[in-house]
C-alpha cells in the first residue's frame, strides 16, 4: 500500500488503468499507488566508499531489470535553492573512488561526490551521486479523487515519481532519452501493485537533491530496455495485478479487420470504438509464432499514439510491441490491457520489432 493509499483502477469489463502518460496533458485517467513508502530524509553522508558504476545491468536475453525515483520534501535546501543546473563531468565510472563533479550552480561549486550504483540504493538517505537514461514519464492521479498526484518515470536502470509539487521544478528539464546525474536523494520502498521495474527500492527526490545533465559521458548508456514476455508467462500472471511485462508479436486484425495496404484507421473509427464516453480504445488481435492469437487492448493516449504511427506507415505496419501490459482474463481467454504507462512500437521502430519483422 502507498503512502498515498491503494489507488487501482478498472476499465469497463475488468480493463485496468493504472495512471495518467507524459506529456502533462490531464486525460481522467486514473492512477495505481506507487507504493512508495515516504520517509523523513536526514542528511547525512554513507559510510565508506561506494563503488563507482555506470548504474547499468546487463541485459539478459529480452528482459531488462530496472528500478524508481521518487521526488519529495527535504529538511534541507541548497543555500541558493537552486535545484537544477547542467553540467560536464570526464570521470569514469569504472573505477572505485569519488568523482569530481566540475560544475557550479550561481558560482557556487558542486562538492565531489561518490558515485552509487542503483543495486547500491538502501532504505534512507543518500549523498552519493547517480547517472541514467530517462526512458519515458506519464501522470500518475489518485483512482478515486482524480487529483494529480505528481509524474512517474522510467530510467535505466530506475523507476521514478516526481511529486506535483515538484512538477514545475523539474519538468522543463525533462526530456525522453536524456542523460542525468542526482545528487542527494532518499531511498524509498518501492510499490507492488503493476510495478515497471523490479528492485526493491527507490530514489526519491528531496528538496537538496541536484538534477543535472550528463554531458559527454564515458559510459554509454543502452537506447531503451524492455521486458518482454510470452504467452505462457502472461496466461500464468493474469488478474495478480503484479509487474507489467511487454510484448511483441504480429498484428492478426485491427478493430476486427484484417490487414491490407488499404486499411486506415482514424479519429471516428477509433472514437466508435469506445466503451465509455471518455475512453479511446484501439482493438488489436496478435499472436508471436505458434502461440495462441491475443486479443490486446489499447487504451486513451496508447490508442492514439497507435494510430498515429498506424497511419504514418500508410497501413503496411505488421509487427507491434507494447510495454507494460495488464493480463486479464475474459470469457476464460487471455487478454491484454495497455496501462498508461504503455508505449507502442511497430516494425522497424527497435531492434526488437525489426527481429520479429524479419523472422
Amino acid at each position: 500500500m502507498s503512502s498515498y493509499g491503494k489507488s487501482t483502477s478498472e476499465k469497463p469489463k475488468a480493463v485496468e488503468s493504472d495512471s495518467s502518460p507524459g506529456p502533462i496533458k490531464p486525460i481522467g485517467t486514473p492512477y495505481v499507488s506507487s507504493g512508495h513508502s515516504i520517509g523523513d530524509p536526514h542528511s547525512k553522508r554513507a559510510k565508506g566508499e561506494a563503488s563507482v558504476t555506470s548504474g547499468l545491468t546487463k541485459l539478459s536475453g529480452k528482459t531488462a531489470v530496472s528500478s524508481g525515483v521518487f521526488i519529495g520534501e527535504s529538511k534541507s535546501k541548497n543555500p541558493d535553492d537552486t535545484i537544477i543546473h547542467s553540467s560536464k563531468t570526464g570521470v569514469s565510472s569504472g573505477v572505485r573512488g569519488k568523482a569530481a563533479v566540475s560544475s557550479s550552480v550561481r558560482g557556487k561549486a558542486i562538492v565531489s561526490t561518490e558515485l552509487v550504483a542503483f543495486k547500491d540504493v538502501k532504505y534512507g538517505s543518500h549523498d552519493g551521486e547517480l547517472r541514467f537514461r530517462l526512458i519515458h514519464f506519464w501522470e500518475a492521479r489518485n483512482v478515486v479523487s482524480k487529483v494529480l498526484l505528481g509524474l512517474e518515470m522510467l530510467l535505466i536502470d530506475q523507476e521514478g515519481f516526481i511529486p506535483a509539487g515538484r512538477i514545475d521544478t523539474y519538468l522543463p528539464r525533462l526530456r525522453v532519452g536524456g542523460l542525468y546525474r542526482l545528487n542527494s536523494f532518499y531511498g524509498s520502498n518501492n510499490k507492488t501493485l503493476y510495478r515497471v521495474a523490479e528492485p526493491s527500492f527507490t530514489v526519491t527526490f528531496s528538496s537538496s537533491s541536484v538534477l543535472s545533465d550528463l554531458m559527454d559521458s564515458p559510459v554509454c548508456f543502452p537506447e531503451d530496455r524492455f521486458r518482454i514476455h510470452g504467452y505462457e508467462e502472461f496466461d500464468a500472471a493474469c488478474d495478480l495485478k503484479g509487474d507489467l511485462y511487454d510484448y511483441v508479436g504480429h498484428i492478426k486484425l485491427v478493430n476486427g479487420q484484417v490487414l491490407s495496404d488499404s486499411l486506415m484507421l482514424d479519429d471516428a473509427e477509433i472514437a466508435s470504438s469506445r466503451r465509455i464516453a471518455s475512453s479511446r480504445r484501439v482493438l488489436l488481435h496478435v499472436q508471436t509464432h505458434d502461440d495462441p492469437v491475443i486479443k490486446l487492448y489499447l487504451w486513451d493516449k496508447v490508442a492514439s499514439d497507435f494510430s498515429e504511427k498506424f497511419k504514418a506507415t500508410g497501413g503496411t505496419a505488421r509487427v507491434v510491441l507494447v510495454t507494460t501490459l495488464n493480463p486479464k482474463r475474459f470469457g476464460g481467454a487471455l487478454a491484454l490491457s495497455s496501462m498508461t504507462s504503455s508505449r507502442v512500437f511497430l516494425d522497424t521502430d527497435v531492434q526488437e520489432t525489426k527481429s520479429i519483422s524479419l523472422g
